[in-house]
């Protein structure tokens, strides 16, 4: 078998794995759906340079390559084992890179350039930079469409990223206007800007940076025209197939804006006419193979076979250590989450408006609870058991109790955090704050660590605490959540599993939802089991060991 194939058969058994998970399992809530689409692309751009590829050699290969082929390799065991999806999938591009780099040498490389660049669009973006970007797109595309639809005369209205047409309200959601559709019109664009081939650099270079208001464009006109569907023929057609139909649209509409572009740029910057000699010549130094010592052919078949047999043994390792649940978790799994919050709450606090003693007590009536994540995430297996109840205090305070139970902590099922559903729900999320809630008979070390914030809509403001758990230690932040996942799952202990608490209530005056949120907090620990507290608030290991 010759190196060009047996290489690329030997990559495959680390990239179909991952892909598969990445587009259809595990971490099918960091695709997109484009996905595919992009590496199609790339695959073609890559397939349709075979023939100058061809000419390029392997090279000799030093102690830069494999070393950075030993780390890359370690990288997506780690990666891949331990679903770090961004470690794997970077680690999986650049061995790609490296095969190619050994098989068709520096040639291979500058033939194939873009279409390595193009495979990055693919990747998922750091959540952080989504959460952070999202939001104030969805808000300008929403106004930027009403206002247009406002303009020529029809009825709507705008509250954040919630368009009302008529008897209609129609969530602006990240599909429509979020960084994910700005990112892939922004591949495309850069793309269509790489096919045409225009001789002006200023050319090439505006038409990726007028990229990015054709997307914001078309993100525009996505939601006008679902507005108006709506407003004429109602929610069912809205969402139906117009629905899907507008996202073909958006990218139809894209192209038409960037060709439209494009032949403006055109007669600023016209293509110069290159001569064929001139052409010819450019074309043959593009081609010529960089002069550099080459191996023999046993060298490198045996070479061939060495960087195989790693990329073999990359993906064994890689499934031999990825952890399984600790047992601890399969035995708490079997626990129902009912059982661990009693019905009756003993009020020990007469809580700030001084109210009589006495007890929570569930309320009967429904609470108009907002849970933006929790489907989702069933959806995506994060959460095994979910518990929501409304309890009221004897002065008519209602708290809303919002559990969420995952018997597998891994980092591609993690629990979502409060602040980032509810951006994803359409609420302006703001005054988020880390805190502690120094719970009955603890001291100020084993005081519960918390994160308060405020989650509002208009007339609905939602002073919010949260806290989370792994296993039976209480998260203080991600770095710290990721760090015990990566020591769990390296250790061979399993994985533990994750609670998420939520307390909130529906309060103009922050300060005073917080108050009783904590007075809850407080009876809840006061009333609960040893046994009981551990699991759902933690405590320190001197503390758990009593009896």
């Amino acid at each position: 078998m010759s190196l060009s194939l047996l290489l690329p058969l030997a990559w495959l058994t680390l990239a179909v794995p991952s892909l598969w998970d990445w587009l259809f399992g595990t971490w099918t809530a960091y695709s997109q759906g484009h996905e595919l689409l992009l590496l199609g692309v790339a695959g073609w751009l890559v397939w349709r340079q075979r023939d100058a590829t061809s000419e390029g050699r392997p090279v000799r290969l030093g102690a830069i390559f494999w070393l950075t082929w030993v780390l890359c390799l370690l990288g997506y065991v780690l990666g891949r084992s331990q679903e770090f999806i961004r470690i794997e999938l970077l680690s999986l591009w650049l061995s790609a890179l490296l095969v190619m780099w050994s098989a068709r040498g520096w040639q291979g490389l500058r033939r194939t350039w873009f279409a390595w660049l193009f495979c990055l669009f693919a990747m998922p973006l750091p959540f952080s930079l989504v959460l952070a970007l999202t939001a104030p797109l969805k808000e300008a595309v929403s106004m930027v469409a009403t206002t247009v639809l406002s303009g020529v005369g029809y009825p709507v209205g705008r509250s954040g990223v919630v368009i009302t047409v008529g008897q209609y309200q129609l969530l602006v959601a990240e599909a429509c206007a979020g960084l994910h559709s700005m990112f892939i019109l922004e591949a495309m664009g850069l793309l269509y800007s790489h096919l045409a081939q225009h001789t002006s650099w200023w050319r090439n270079g505006l038409l990726a940076v007028l990229a990015v208001p054709v997307s914001f464009l078309a993100n525009v006109v996505r939601v006008m025209i679902l507005v108006v569907v709506t407003h004429h023929f109602g929610d069912a057609a809205g969402q139906g197939f117009v629905h899907n139909f507008a996202g073909l649209a958006l990218f139809a509409v894209a192209l038409v804006l960037m060709a439209g572009a494009d032949a403006v740029l055109g007669l600023i910057w016209p293509d110069r006419r290159v001569s064929a000699g001139a052409s010819a010549d450019r074309q043959g130094k593009a081609l010529a193979p960089t002069p550099m010592p080459t191996p023999t052919g046993v060298s490198s078949a045996r070479r061939g076979l060495v960087l195989a047999a790693c990329l073999g043994v990359a993906a064994w390792a890689s499934w031999c250590l990825r952890p399984g649940i600790s047992t601890e978790a399969e035995a708490r799994a079997q626990v129902p989450l009912e059982s661990l919050f009693p019905l009756e709450i003993p009020t020990q606090d007469d809580g700030p408006a001084a109210a009589p003693r006495s007890a929570w007590r569930l309320d009967p009536v429904a609470s108009g609870m907002v849970r933006p994540a929790f489907e989702a995430a069933r959806r995506f297996q994060m959460y095994d058991q979910v518990l929501e109840r409304t309890y009221v205090h004897p002065s008519g305070q209602r708290v809303m109790l919002s559990v969420a139970y995952g018997r597998q902590q891994s980092v591609g099922l993690q629990m979502h955090r409060p602040e980032v559903c509810y951006r994803a729900g359409g609420f302006r999320v703001s005054d988020v704050t880390p805190g502690t809630l120094a719970l009955p008979g603890a001291t100020a070390s084993s005081s519960l660590p918390v994160v308060r914030l405020v989650a509002a809509l208009p007339e609905r403001p939602e002073p919010i605490t949260y806290w989370r758990l792994f296993g039976d230690e209480p998260v203080r932040d991600e770095a710290g959540l990721k760090l015990r996942q990566l020591v769990a799952g390296l250790s061979r202990r399993g994985l533990a599993d994750g609670l998420l608490v939520r307390l909130s209530t529906i309060d103009a005056n922050a300060d005073a939802g917080w108050r009783w949120q904590e007075v809850f907090a407080r009876d809840l620990a006061a009333t609960l089991s040893p046994s009981q507290r551990l699991r759902v608030l933690g405590v320190p290991p001197e503390d758990a060991a009593r009896p």
